[in-house]
């Protein structure tokens, strides 16, 4: 990889074979060089392919204000989600996170502190996010010699879910929502306290999540076959509680969101329904 420009001395400008500009961030990766050298590739963070101009100058502006350390901070986070639990995660979370982890160390070195108000909420149903959150604050902790608390494990965590929702974070309030009123319908219909921290209703919030997606994107129609109308049936006659627990819940999605659950969708929700009740 050859230099173009120097920018620091943990930073560069290149060209791929394309001749599209790369910005190019590594711990002292242009110490002692000059344009036209090699860099070693080795200790390469992240490459940068700015979209626009001001994505452009975005990068730009972190790389002269924050420094390397963090970038490397906010790679180990993102190749923990992507490695560990198969996150993908785009170019503008590495951003966020690089700027936030900086943010947060100055924050606390000053004896500033945020309170996360959605600390519940994400670690209640996105526990996978969050433990990647908590796996961060130790890291930082650590590199930084600081003392980040639990709402930071909670922000780390949004901006990873943020991420895997693209530009649609505003979902997350939508599917928290709806996550909370089925959970309460469940509660209330068949009079019981569900175990929150329980593997069950871990896979039924997961369960919420999948189905809230597919109920929001109109572009996909399943075909349901005679064997979904079969174990419907059969667990119908097995889990009645669950089952008109889960009518209950077919009713409350189609007045406020305008969608049919299938025989498919039922069998499902009443299979989970049944797992997160029998054991309380």
């Amino acid at each position: 990889m050859q230099i173009k420009k120097i920018l620091n001395n943990n930073a560069i400008i290149t060209h791929n074979s394309k001749h599209q500009e790369m910005i190019v961030i590594g711990k002292a990766i242009a110490y002692g060089k000059h344009p036209n050298e090699t860099v070693d590739e080795t200790k390469i963070y992240k490459v940068f392919m700015p979209a626009s101009r001001g994505d452009r100058k975005l990068i730009l502006d972190m790389i002269n204000e924050i420094p390397v350390q963090f970038f490397q901070i906010a790679k180990q986070i993102v190749d923990k989600a992507q490695m560990d639990s198969d996150i993908k995660l785009t170019d503008s979370v590495f951003i966020a996170l690089t700027d936030h982890i900086s943010s947060s160390v100055d924050r606390i070195k000053s004896g500033l502190s945020l309170t996360n108000q959605f600390l519940w909420e994400i670690r209640s149903y996105y526990p996978k996010e969050y433990r990647i959150g908590q796996w961060a604050i130790r890291l930082v902790n650590e590199d930084c010699q600081v003392q980040l608390t639990d709402d930071e494990a909670g922000f780390i965590a949004l901006h990873i879910i943020s991420g895997e929702l693209g530009d649609r974070l505003d979902e997350f309030h939508e599917v928290i929502n709806f996550v909370k009123k089925v959970t309460s319908i469940v509660t209330y219909q068949l009079s019981v306290e569900i175990d929150r921290d329980s593997l069950d209703y871990n896979r039924f919030v997961t369960h919420l999540k999948f189905f809230w997606q597919y109920m929001m994107d109109q572009s996909h129609k399943r075909v349901i076959g005679d064997l979904s109308d079969d174990m419907l049936a059969v667990i119908k006659g097995k889990k009645v509680a669950a089952y008109e627990c889960a009518m209950k819940v077919k009713a409350f999605i189609q007045q406020n969101y305008d969608y049919t659950l299938t025989n498919e969708d039922l069998l499902y929700m009443t299979i989970h329904i049944a797992r997160i009740t029998d054991k309380t």
